[in-house]
């Protein structure tokens, strides 16, 4: 491969990093990594809706030796481990990590503060196949003092820019682990949430799972989530993640959303354990 002057390595190449990818290839080289027997080559990349356009980029697989100048990590919560490492070779900068949920220092390991720098996505991508995603709209929100803000400004999705990152984090935790479940459940997109009938028990989640959140950023994430979720309810067409992982019978990342109440709040939840376990129930029905 050539230079890794100007070069993105994507992890991950489901909706998220298919829908980043697109919208890198703007000004950068990208090359997306997959997992072992995805697939390797230079393939062409769409996105319609909201960020339309068209990539090339090079397509590997976990465990090929690539470097870049910057490295993006959108895998689920639960590939984090066995990604961690890997990522960290790639680049000599810090990675910039978009996985869902809460925990995931744990998951990365002890090298999480030092290496990796969060950011949240609020925009929407839905994988159609493995080389064309819709968008909804929404936006990238990066830390002030990061590099996230230099990589993605020409991206042609919205920057907002944030102080801290961790009331945005718990904000997003917050909004996904109500809406995520909840159109799983059903079946239905973002927007369709309220007119299904679900408005009391988007509020009632709401209220217990705000508890789970840290003392010290509960009252700003409440705040900011609050905003996220009327937009995402009253204008994103969006399917949720976990609904698309329902659909395809794969894995959901439950326990690093809503499940995460079992952790921080046993036993105080009991919308919230309710739902948790109807995901569960509903993700384990292909293999019963």
């Amino acid at each position: 491969m050539p230079s890794n002057r100007d070069r993105v390595v994507i992890w991950g190449d489901g909706a998220v990093g298919t829908g980043l990818a697109v919208a890198l290839s703007r000004s950068l080289d990208v090359v997306l990594i997959g997992p072992s027997g995805c697939g390797r080559g230079r393939i062409r990349l769409e996105s319609t809706g909201e960020f339309s356009g068209e990539a090339a980029v090079d397509k590997l697989e976990a465990g090929d030796d690539v470097d870049g100048k910057y490295c993006v990590v959108a895998v689920k919560a639960f590939d984090l481990k066995d990604v961690a490492s890997l990522a960290e070779s790639s680049t000599s900068n810090r990675c910039i990590c978009f996985t869902n949920g809460m925990s995931l220092e744990a998951e990365w390991g002890h090298s999480w503060n030092n290496r990796v720098e969060p950011a949240v996505l609020t925009a929407g991508f839905y994988l159609m196949n493995q080389r064309f995603v819709d968008t909804a709209p929404g936006s990238l929100i990066v830390s002030s003092g990061g590099s996230a803000r230099s990589l993605f400004k020409d991206c042609g999705i919205p920057i907002e820019i944030t102080d801290n990152i961790e009331i945005v984090r718990w904000a997003k935790w917050l909004v996904n682990s109500v809406i995520n479940p909840l159109g799983a459940l059903v079946g239905v997109r973002n927007n369709c949430l309220r007119p299904a009938g679900l408005s009391s028990l988007i509020n009632k989640l709401f209220l217990e799972l705000v508890q789970v959140i840290p003392f010290d950023y509960r009252e700003a994430a409440e705040e900011e989530a609050s905003v996220m979720l009327d937009f995402l309810l009253s204008s994103s067409g969006n399917r949720s993640s976990m609904l698309q992982d329902i659909d395809a019978n794969r894995r959901t990342e439950i326990d690093f959303l809503t499940g995460l109440h079992e952790k921080r709040l046993p036993g105080k939840c009991p919308a919230a354990a309710a739902v948790t376990d109807l995901i569960r129930a509903k993700a384990s029905q292909p293999f019963l």
